[in-house]
């Protein structure tokens, strides 16, 4: 995988909006942002929790700049609040990084398939919603996976269907939606900085499946896997690289 060598751009002056960014990755990404300079708000579903991390940051980091704002990305009308509550401020990015891969089938109470809801079509209207408010250079990042690389979509999969799911395909298919999205972006949008990033395996929630053989895992598995500073190392560099339409994963990043 081709390094990419780009120096980091200038530290933004407006706010930088990392989803579920009270998560094992979030937190550790908006870490990573405050010891950079970046403003950052903090987009959770779980206000408590997001003022808990919040926390935790300003524990190491003081003079961090720091709001907590409530969203469900699978809510169209949460979705609708965030934004709308956004009016007035100045808007230099968002990291998608809020994602799931739950173990049964089940819809949101829009009616949407629980997987694309969360890592696709919740992302994507977030994105095209904040997309009037960035201006050039601003950076958009999307959360993909190498499941990704390992799917195939159809229209089919956009539609919620209990018989077409299973917990990594529907998953992997998700992420396949994201990719291209974020593939479209990059080239819609050429005055913006728009990539996407992959944390690899990492030591969290995400990786339990749900099943009789987690404990099994979590002893001979979990060891092994990055840790979630390790994770957020990636997303921390599709946002501060001066580079568009770039895959990060590890410390290297390649074309879209």
């Amino acid at each position: 995988m081709g390094q990419n060598k780009s120096q980091a751009v200038e530290v933004p002056s407006g706010w930088f909006i990392v989803t579920g960014a009270n998560g094992s990755i979030g937190s550790e990404v908006v870490k990573g942002l405050a010891a950079r300079g970046y403003s950052v708000i903090m987009a959770c579903r779980n206000a408590g929790k997001g003022r808990a991390a919040a926390a935790r940051v300003l524990d190491e980091y003081p003079d961090a700049h720091l709001r907590v704002s409530v969203l469900d990305v699978t809510s169209g009308e949460s979705i609708r609040a965030f934004v709308s509550g956004l009016e007035g401020e100045r808007i230099s990015g968002i990291l998608n990084n809020a994602g799931a891969k739950f173990p049964e089938f089940g819809l949101t109470a829009e009616g949407v398939e629980r997987t694309f809801a969360i890592n696709y079509f919740g992302p994507k209207a977030l994105t095209e919603a904040l997309l009037p408010h960035l201006e050039s250079g601003s950076a958009v990042v999307n959360t993909i996976s190498l499941t990704a690389f390992l799917s195939r979509l159809s229209e089919k999969d956009f539609r919620p269907d209990r018989s077409r799911f299973g917990q990594l395909r529907t998953y992997g298919k998700s992420k396949l939606a994201m990719l291209q999205y974020t593939r479209e972006l990059a080239a819609r949008r050429p005055d913006l900085r728009i990539n996407a990033t992959d944390p690899g395996i990492v030591d969290s929630n995400m990786i339990t499946m749900g099943r009789w053989f987690d404990p099994l895992a979590d002893l001979l598995f979990r060891p092994i896997c990055k840790t979630p500073s390790q994770g957020a190392i990636p997303a921390i560099n599709a946002i501060t690289s001066p580079a568009t339409a770039r895959y990060f994963s590890g410390r290297g990043s390649r074309r879209l």
